[in-house]
């Protein structure tokens, strides 16, 4: 069959993704990514304007302790992802829906398998909140982040963390890269308990789903 670059043309009852081209695909990941902000945002707006500001961040904070570690075992499992160093933590965050890319333009520096830096030089959800004042970016920037960022990165390393260089509030304001943080392997670490809300996610359907295989029979699951 041959591949195609776009949607155009007749309807076609049996369309795969597989169906696409590398180029089309990337397009469509790109949306995706994307996708996912924009129901992050709708979804969030609406508790807010019901319950306020502290709710938002009681909510967002278990959404991603229920979501990130289930998604992120599954990108390590259909990429291949090996180890549990820095550099698969940053690999993870990568291919992390929650860091689409170009919405969130990511600089990664690796300085050992136990140490390395990430920054956001541009990060689209700051520049969503920032007109909403300080206590919006605080309650994204501090009270979300510091609830979740261990959760993503100890998915990959239960002694991992991840600590702010500095974040938002910019000071001074426009201040490019608008955050930098640090990831540490060390024992010391506080390991944190599985929590309820991932362990509830992690035995969904979704969480639970296999993919079958492709059309021409190669497994979802790589060998």
């Amino acid at each position: 069959m041959t591949e195609r670059k776009d949607y155009s043309g007749e309807f076609d009852p049996d369309f795969r993704f597989e169906d696409l081209s590398k180029e089309a695909l990337v397009r469509l990941v790109r949306e995706y990514a994307l996708i996912a902000q924009i129901l992050d945002r709708s979804g969030l707006a609406a508790v807010g304007l019901r319950y306020g500001q502290q709710v938002v961040e009681e909510i967002a904070i278990e959404e991603w302790k229920g979501a990130s570690p289930v998604y992120t075992r599954r990108i390590r499992e259909i990429m291949k992802i090996e180890g549990n160093g820095v550099s698969a933590i940053f690999k993870c965050l990568q291919l992390d829906p929650g860091f689409a890319q170009h919405y969130m333009d990511v600089e990664y520096e690796l300085v050992s398998e136990t140490h390395g830096y990430f920054q956001l030089r541009s990060c689209g959800a700051l520049l969503d909140v920032e007109p909403f004042g300080e206590r919006s970016v605080r309650g994204m920037c501090h009270t979300i982040e510091d609830g979740t960022f261990d959760i993503t990165a100890q998915a990959v390393n239960p002694k991992a963390r991840i600590r702010p260089v500095h974040r938002p509030p910019r000071v001074p304001a426009g201040r490019v890269p608008h955050c930098r943080w640090e990831v540490v392997i060390d024992e010391d670490t506080e390991v944190l308990a599985e929590a309820d809300i991932t362990r509830m996610t992690a035995g969904t359907t979704a969480a639970k789903f296999r993919f079958p295989p492709f059309r021409d029979g190669t497994p979802h699951v790589p060998v």
